[in-house]
């Protein structure tokens, strides 16, 4: 059952709501750096079983994240609190769209960087 809001709850609401989303933001920035530097220290001593394991990890908490991110979005806006994606304000609507291709794009990065972008074994320049 849906009840109206009134102003000062639909702006508690607001702030809950972007307040979330930036959380789970900072949460994905924080396990994408994460994966990257341990993918580079010890990514050339990781079996290729282990590299795949962090990678399915990784991919999964960043799709569950992203996922849990649209929900409070969809939640918001069953009362009213518009968050962007159908905002009229293309300032808002240009975040959501940067922050979505940040997220997307990081991650793909960051899996190819499991595999990739580790440091040989050779190289002494730490």
């Amino acid at each position: 059952m849906r009840e109206q809001l009134n102003n000062e709850e639909l702006i508690q609401l607001y702030d809950v709501v972007t307040g979330s989303v930036n959380a789970q933001f900072e949460l994905w920035l924080t396990i994408t750096f994460a994966v990257i530097i341990a993918s580079y220290l010890a990514g050339n001593r990781l079996a290729r079983s282990l590299q795949y394991t962090i990678a399915i990890l990784y991919t999964a908490v960043s799709v569950l994240l992203y996922l849990m991110l649209f929900r409070a979005v969809q939640f918001s806006q069953e009362f009213g609190v518009d968050l962007g994606a159908s905002s009229d304000s293309k300032l808002v609507l240009l975040i959501v769209i940067l922050r979505t291709a940040v997220w997307i794009l990081g991650t793909i990065a960051t899996i190819v960087f499991i595999f990739k972008g580790h440091r040989d074994a050779g190289n002494n320049d730490a």
